[in-house]
């Protein structure tokens, strides 16, 4: 539907943006905290929101990872579970792929067709990780959306500009 733009990693209508490299950076500087975030200091506004995404985020790839690395120690198993992570837009998602032969990704509807041929402990031990990866993968999407969501938000928002007054605070001393 969108046509590459001729510079890379952009598109036609506009660059592409990594939603949680964007957060992690303005956490870092705390960019949105004084342009934009009137909310900051009262332990509300924007900043905390995206490092509780962050910090969110951060624990479904934990998780992932994790999963992964159960899958991969069952010996004999036909699939385990890899995790892939998109470079210019930090889509991290799981996915099976075949242990032996053509070491290819195996699509989800598929994968429902290998499970059936298990014997009952087996297939239900493939379900529950395949549940679960699907989750994850689920929860990774929703954490971006919300942070994608947070960084509009902020964006649109014109800087808060609080006018001071300009009485003068410093007296002169006296004799001298």
């Amino acid at each position: 539907m969108f046509e590459r733009a001729s510079e890379e990693g952009s598109t036609r209508i506009g660059p592409i943006v990594n939603p949680a490299r964007w957060a992690e950076q303005v956490v870092k500087e705390q960019a949105c905290q004084n342009p934009a975030d009137t909310k900051a200091f009262k332990g509300r506004g924007k900043l905390l929101e995206l490092r509780q995404l962050l910090t969110e985020l951060e624990c479904t790839v934990i998780a992932m990872k994790h999963l992964v690395d159960i899958t991969k120690q069952v010996q004999n198993s036909q699939m385990y579970l890899m995790l892939h992570v998109k470079t210019a837009t930090g889509l991290t998602f799981l996915r099976w792929r075949e242990r032996n032969g053509a070491c290819r990704h195996v699509p989800w509807p598929e994968v429902q067709d290998r499970i059936d041929a298990f014997t009952s402990d087996v297939r239900d031990w493939y379900g529950q990780a395949t549940d679960q990866a699907l989750a994850l993968n689920e929860r990774h999407k929703e954490l971006r959306r919300a942070i994608a969501t947070a960084r509009k938000v902020v964006m649109r928002s014109a800087p808060s500009v609080f006018a001071r007054s300009i009485e003068a605070r410093f007296q002169p001393s006296k004799g001298g």
